[in-house]
């Protein structure tokens, strides 16, 4: 059965792009056929690697050929975008098409410690009822107790208990002043082969805690359209060049 994976939150900030980057390199470590595409406006550019779809001009049918060119795919609503794509997709009852073709759907809600940024939970809900799966990944922003303080007593979190919906931590990046140096972006960082060498051992220490976040979600969030071709590499542990002092 083949998968999508949905990306969405109206919310500036909530880190969409930065997940969807995680769980492509995830997928590219063990050699899962996959594809990213983005719900954008007209003219707006994404990242190299990702398939634009044009809110202007989406239809079902455009959408069901894009998600059917692949086993999994990945799909990052853009922000301002995501009540757009909730009245295509209810309109549409594109739950009833995706279902005929044999894709289940996957909702990744992305969310920090401002509870407007739990609004487009509640809205999903409402959108995509019990006709897809839940996940939710907090943007930690400070520590785990206080963030988890404010998303357990808010409704959307009773919402979500009642559709099980599984919960990832994204840690909080402690490695800003190395991005800057380097004249780099996270989403960047993601992108190249040597990032663990340029921004040493915090951003290494980073990257496979999210690993492990998504590796713990894999059945959750892939399905059987998981279907690894290669054993990922071992992480290398990243030493700082010593200084030789002369005798």
């Amino acid at each position: 059965m083949k998968k999508l994976i949905l990306i969405q939150n109206d919310y500036p900030g909530t880190g969409k792009s930065t997940l969807a980057l995680c769980f492509h390199r995830y997928l590219q470590q063990y050699g899962v056929s996959h594809q990213r595409l983005s719900l954008t406006e007209e003219d707006t550019q994404t990242q190299e690697g990702i398939t634009n779809l044009d809110a202007s001009s989406l239809t079902p049918r455009t959408f069901l050929d894009h998600i059917d060119a692949s086993p999994l795919t990945i799909l990052d609503v853009s922000t301002g975008l995501g009540e757009y794509f909730n009245k295509f997709y209810q309109g549409c009852e594109m739950d009833m098409t995706l279902q005929a073709a044999g894709v289940a759907v996957s909702v990744v809600l992305p969310v920090t410690a401002d509870r407007e940024s739990f609004d487009s939970v509640t809205d999903a809900a409402e959108v995509y009822s019990d006709n897809a799966e839940y996940l939710i990944a907090h943007l930690v922003t400070s520590c785990y107790d206080e963030d988890d303080k404010v998303w357990d007593t808010s409704y959307a979190a009773r919402v979500m208990d009642m559709f099980e919906a599984v919960e990832l931590h994204i840690p909080e990046i402690n490695f800003q002043a190395e991005l800057s140096t380097e004249h780099m972006s996270l989403d960047t960082a993601l992108q190249i082969e040597d990032a663990e060498e340029r921004l040493g051992k915090e951003f290494s220490k980073w990257q496979r805690r999210v690993m492990g976040q998504v590796d713990s979600a894999r059945q959750y969030l892939f399905g059987d359209a998981f279907r690894p071709t290669m054993a990922p590499k071992p992480v290398k542990a990243v030493k700082k060049a010593k200084t030789k002092l002369a005798a």
